[in-house]
């Protein structure tokens, strides 16, 4: 890397000089007949203009400040300049806020990643599975007015200038501040330095396009550095007399080279609107730091390289800054304030309101926020609510602020709702299940409010169409309706020689009653009326030929889900578990009826992710269950069955097993062990080598006969793509004799 000279502004070539020309300029009158006269201690402004991830370099700026015990009057900045300069006007340590940058999951920030443990139940069943996905606003299919919604952004924001939540005023901050954003409708620079802090903040780092735009005291905002991102004027008229600027603008691009991406190319575009600007700053900036560096704006998860960079730059500065400071204090002394700000814990909140809601009644939001009024809440505690209901996919954007009025606090949460829900669409294929394309589809409060509409329909050689249907009673519990079918062939097999294939074909309908703590554990429990038959490819077996017909029956149902994984593909921490008991009764007239029996079926899996290190994840798992019945069998849906490498199958007692074909081994009872050892080899490409060992019986007593026993092992090569994982997996057991290969593509459904 090529690092350039920083750039000292040519007014102030001496300090001790213009210190001298500011001791003429600024003598008081007397305070009493025969006094000497006294000269008034001049202020101090900092700008710090935007420009991104390279902010990051102006932690080394305020450290230098700090260290040479120069004090600061006044602060403005744009966009990253405002966020810097505004924790530092709150009274945050330069240590701190350097803390604050390296503890954050930039990736996931950026591109507003709610934690998986905080979105609905039933949301992350559908909607992590597809590719494209259009939003539908006004019975219309759209495009979003912006790439991300600046969901935790605004969480970010509010959590770290929360210190400051009585404060309206700016010039009332420990260093009086301001920041600018600009005027969507009129490309006019609006001052803000006044109102709801946050809020400020987040008006001013809008970049066009990446993040969507603020409704701000009465303004449509977009980021302040498209017109005005060095907002030195503005400070000198809040009555600084001496100008510190920081400045990482990289200036305009002049060659090809330069303009090779989209976010070079918008830099360039909005450089042309405020090049003015900048040329005021320039002539009324007395020391100006240029932190001219080859990092981009987006480059936010360089940090370190950035910090480090930029210390390196303002510490070249030093000997000026100790100077402008001793000879400041030489005039008068000013100790540096005290920076000690840390985000609150706790706060007393009188009254809760909410507002933004036409479609969600305030009831919704009860099961929230009832036991907030009147009592102290965590802040901590107060977010994760707030995430839990945009999780809720009901809203497009949820944000709280805290209003101080008449020594009150008030939680105002502000919500805006979405559309009417969104298409979507996907590929898949893997060896078990074919090729298949996916259409899916959310729709919410098209059938009556708080209401959910899901959707899913696979094309292909084993087609699916599953809806779901959700009344929502408050935040946690909801009345569902589901209606699923499919149709898919398995191969029937004797050890490991192929003798059959069967065609399974079922309709179900269900009813259910569905209750959700906290989206990380699902409590349903319900009835399945469930249609089905088998049909044999090869007429062979006379007990399954007589299930060709249809024949129906209800199953009575309880269920505890658990999804804590921090993602769906690969993921590093968190389980998936479910716990499971039914009661499947015949309900046909025909003849084949009498094959079947009233039955108790009982399972449970788990599989866990522990994280060994940056690279290691062990995931553990087991897989067990039961089915006691009388002399007849249940429907063959709820048998077990082990084989094949899909993690997820259209008939839920059916579970994979290493090594074994898809579906190879039937039986009543089951009990397996997994062990899996998944390591990061490269950014997105992952290894994992597994092994499964167990038995399937027909009888409980044989379950842990030697002779049932099946161990399973398999090493599997996968990329984290953007139409899902592509893996390839080699697997071998103790029943077949040649290796098995697995291919899948595409996001698992």
């Amino acid at each position: 890397m090529i690092f350039h000279t920083p750039i000292i502004h040519r007014k102030f070539v001496f300090p001790v000089i213009l210190i001298f020309l500011m001791l003429l300029n600024f003598e008081l009158p007397a305070q009493s007949s025969g006094t000497i006269g006294l000269r008034k201690r001049p202020t101090v402004g900092l700008v710090l203009s935007g420009g991104g991830a390279k902010g990051f370099a102006y932690i080394g700026l305020l450290k230098v400040i700090q260290e040479a015990g120069l004090p600061i009057d006044y602060i403005g900045g744009s966009s990253i300049g405002s966020i810097i300069g505004g924790l530092y006007a709150v009274g945050y340590h330069p240590d701190s806020i350097e803390k604050m940058i390296r503890t954050q999951k930039w990736g996931d920030l950026l591109k507003d990643v709610t934690a998986r443990k905080y979105i609905d139940y039933e949301e992350k069943e559908y909607r992590e599975k597809t590719i494209v996905t259009l939003p539908i606003k006004g019975k219309k299919i759209t495009l979003n007015p912006s790439m991300y919604e600046g969901q935790e952004i605004d969480l970010l924001l509010n959590y770290y200038f929360s210190p400051a939540f009585k404060i309206k005023d700016f010039h009332r901050l420990q260093t009086p501040f301001l920041c600018i954003g600009t005027n969507l409708y009129t490309g006019a620079a609006v001052i803000l330095d006044s109102g709801y802090l946050p809020m400020a903040i987040r008006s001013s780092m809008s970049i066009p396009g990446y993040f969507s735009p603020t409704d701000y005291l009465g303004n449509y905002l977009v980021d302040g550095g498209v017109v005005n991102n060095y907002p030195v004027k503005e400070v000198k008229e809040m009555g600084a007399q001496i100008i510190i600027g920081g400045d990482v603008q990289h200036g305009l691009y002049s060659t090809r080279e330069q303009l090779n991406s989209i976010t070079s190319i918008l830099e360039q575009i909005i450089a042309f609107y405020r090049t003015r600007a900048n040329e005021i700053g320039d002539s009324l900036t007395d020391l100006k730091i240029l932190f001219k560096m080859d990092y981009g704006i987006m480059d936010f998860e360089r940090y370190d390289s950035i910090i480090a960079f930029g210390e390196r730059v303002a510490r070249a500065h030093f000997t000026e800054i100790k100077a402008l400071a001793d000879s400041l204090n030489a005039i008068e002394y000013q100790p540096l304030k005290k920076f000690e700000a840390h985000p609150i814990d706790t706060i007393l909140v009188d009254n809760i309101i909410i507002k933004g809601n036409k479609k969600i009644s305030d009831h919704y939001f009860s099961s929230f926020f009832q036991e907030a009024k009147n009592n102290k809440i965590s802040l901590n505690n107060l977010q994760n609510d707030i995430r839990l209901i945009y999780g809720s996919g009901f809203f497009e954007s949820v944000s709280y602020e805290f209003e101080n009025e008449n020594n009150k606090t008030n939680l105002i949460i502000n919500v805006k709702e979405g559309g009417l829900g969104y298409l979507s669409a996907g590929i898949h294929f893997d060896n078990d299940y074919s090729g298949s394309l996916i259409l899916g589809g959310i729709f919410r409060n098209i059938l009556g409010r708080n209401t959910k509409l899901f959707a899913d329909l696979n094309l292909g050689l084993s087609p699916r169409l599953k809806v779901t249907y959700l009344l929502g009673l408050n935040g946690k519990t909801d009345l569902g309706a589901s209606a699923e079918f499919f149709s898919f062939k398995f191969d029937v097999y004797d050890k490991d020689v192929k003798i059959n294939k069967i065609v399974f074909t079922n309709n179900k309908a269900s009813l259910f009653f569905n209750y959700s703590f906290r989206n990380r554990l699902n409590f349903k429990t319900g009835f399945d009326y469930e249609y089905f038959r088998y049909r044999q490819d090869i007429k062979t077996d006379t007990i399954l030929d007589d299930f060709q017909e249809f024949s129906s029956y209800g199953t009575i149902f309880i269920e505890l889900n658990a999804d804590t994984r921090d993602r769906i593909n690969f993921p590093t921490t968190g389980c998936l578990a479910a716990l499971r008991g039914e009661y499947v009764m015949p309900l046909s007239n025909n003849w084949a009826s009498k094959l079947f029996s009233n039955s108790f079926v009982l399972y449970l899996s788990y599989d866990q992710n522990i994280s060994l290190s940056r690279r290691f994840v062990l995931q553990p798992g087991l897989f067990g269950g039961a089915l006691i019945r009388s002399d007849d069998s249940p429907p063959p849906q709820h048998f077990f069955a082990l084989g094949g490498s899909c993690p997820s199958n259209y008939v839920d007692p059916y579970r994979s097993f290493t090594g074994l074909h898809f579906f190879q081994e039937f039986g009543y009872y089951t009990a397996v062990g997994r062990l899996k050892l998944q390591y990061n080899l490269y950014r997105k490409l992952f290894l994992s080598l597994k092994t499964d060992i167990g038995a399937i019986t027909a009888d409980a007593e044989d379950l842990f006969n030697s002779e049932n026993f099946l161990c399973g092992y398999g090493l599997t090569a996968g990329y984290d793509s953007l139409i899902g994982p592509i893996e390839l997996s080699i697997m071998g057991s103790n029943i077949n004799s040649d290796p098995l290969f697995f291919v899948n593509i595409g996001f698992w459904f």
